[in-house]
């Protein structure tokens, strides 16, 4: 067996079981998925009930700022803690609209997330792990033929 035929059986193999691996670990990936999404629904509740409360900070600052904005005049405010204040309630109008009634969408995005991971990951490894065993079978075919024929 020559040097360049030893150290491309090795490269052929490595890498087809590289490519067999990254399969492997992507339709786990999915699997694993598929089943904390219809089977074991709560596996991953903890990822996301466990944050801080800032729900909570929020809306006694409203209750605060709210308060503020009655005041007006009467308190003494200046134009700039006026303007401060009416951004402050357009600030929190939009983490209204765009956090605080969109919690679920935080698992939703991380499903999703690793689901990409787990396709990109089977997209790469079958290709890869197919050209590589298909070049060793066919090598093995060559090589059987050779001896046969001589």
């Amino acid at each position: 067996m020559s040097e360049v035929s030893w150290v491309r059986t090795v490269y052929l193999y490595l890498f087809a079981l590289v490519g067999l691996t990254i399969t492997v670990i992507g339709a786990t990936m999915l699997v694993n998925l598929a089943l904390k999404t219809w089977i074991f629904t709560e596996a991953d509740r903890s990822n996301y009930i466990d944050r801080p409360p800032t729900p909570l900070m929020i809306e006694k600052d409203s209750d605060f700022i709210r308060a503020l904005k009655e005041c007006g005049d009467d308190c003494e405010l200046t134009t700039t803690q006026k303007q401060q204040i009416d951004q402050w309630f357009e600030d929190y109008s939009w983490w209204q609209e765009n956090v605080k009634n969109n919690q679920n969408n935080w698992q939703t995005r991380q499903r999703q997330s690793q689901a990409s991971t787990a396709i990109s990951m089977i997209i790469v490894g079958i290709p890869l792990y197919l050209y590589h065993w298909t070049t060793i079978k066919r090598d093995r075919k060559k090589k059987i033929k050779k001896t046969e024929d001589a």
